[in-house]
């Protein structure tokens, strides 16, 4: 029969008895030693267990209850645990949990790279492809120190050529002397434009027509609607306005930005339609799938997204790193591309 004792002395009892004079009374093998016999609840197989006679283990239990000043287990047969030991088992198991976790912790760190690492990309990807990259690789690598550049596309590819960088995110360098680019995907240009600039644009037209998609619908919303793109010396403005003079097309009214989030921005705002690459869309904060139309535009524009880095760095531990994370990360667009 086990006997009772109020809960707030068997607390008080141990940790009372804890410590003394500042040094712990108990070891975490003892910790160990208990907390196997708690769940056994048998000498025998606990010490067989533990690889240790039951002398050991029972020398190892009496010397906790001596420290302690209490009792544990109630010996029996059988052999049960009394409230105390109850008491103790609850700690210990968060001790040891703790313990575990600060050992794996410190692993990590002792194996993990350390260094430094450049990195370039463009404004937009450093707003909305970047963060999450960033991160991951933050937290399985804390050693390195990692530097971010940005910049439009021929900036960017400038200080890739000079060697500033470690490593590009963006699309393959027309120079690739001395550099070496993984392939991710094919990124290819959209057309994005909200119903309703549809409508003032073309009031004598049902705009749900233009949800199906059709070369001549496209070719009239580029030839009549406001057209939001980027400055000359950046790439999407660069690649949309080729492409509109390809077609021979001249948009009747042009609003050209500088900045990226100011492109999405105009365009979520129904304020005109703008041509930008398809994973621009997908890692925005704003949710144009929901409301805006989106059409591949014909004649398949664009160019492929690739990890781009000195050819001489190809062995470098840590750039294997952030490659490897990138494309965890941007699995989902990879596969996506795989499909079409």
């Amino acid at each position: 029969m086990i006997k009772l004792m109020p809960c707030y002395n068997i607390q008080y009892a141990i940790m009372n008895r804890f410590k003394k004079g500042g040094r712990t009374l108990i070891s975490f093998l003892n910790l160990q030693y208990f907390l196997l016999l708690s769940e056994e609840l048998n000498f025998n197989n606990t010490a067989k267990k533990l690889h240790v006679t039951q002398q050991t283990l029972s020398g190892h239990i009496k010397k906790m209850e001596h420290d302690l000043g209490v009792k544990l287990f109630n010996y029996g047969p059988p052999l049960e645990i009394t409230p105390a030991g109850l008491l103790l088992k609850a700690h210990a198991e968060v001790l040891l949990n703790q313990m575990k976790k600060m050992e794996m912790d410190i692993a990590k760190f002792k194996t993990s790279q350390s260094g430094s690492l450049k990195l370039g990309c463009t404004f937009s990807r450093a707003q909305f492809m970047m963060p999450a990259i960033i991160r991951d690789f933050q937290q399985k690598y804390p050693l390195v120190q990692l530097q971010m550049f940005e910049g439009n596309t021929p900036e960017i590819e400038d200080l890739l050529i000079k060697k500033h960088l470690d490593v590009t995110i963006g699309y393959i360098p027309e120079t690739q002397k001395g550099i070496t680019s993984l392939p991710l995907y094919d990124d290819p240009f959209i057309l994005v434009v909200h119903p309703s600039v549809l409508s003032k644009c073309f009031p004598s037209r049902n705009s749900h027509q233009f949800r199906f998609y059709n070369e001549q619908y496209i070719r009239d919303i580029l030839s009549h609607c406001p057209y939001i793109t980027m400055s000359r010396n950046t790439l999407v403005g660069e690649i949309g306005r080729e492409y509109m003079k390809k077609l021979g097309i001249t948009p009747v009214q042009e609003m050209e930005v500088r900045d990226v989030g100011t492109m999405l921005s105009l365009c979520y705002a129904e304020m005109g339609f703008m041509l930008c690459p398809k994973t621009l869309v997908a890692c925005c904060h704003y949710p144009f799938s929901k409301g805006h139309i989106i059409h591949p535009l014909p004649g398949h524009i664009g160019k492929t997204l690739a990890i781009n880095y000195p050819s001489e760095e190809a062995k470098s531990p840590i750039l294997k790193a952030f490659i490897q994370i990138v494309r965890e990360n941007l699995q989902e667009y990879i596969t996506d591309a795989g499909k079409e």
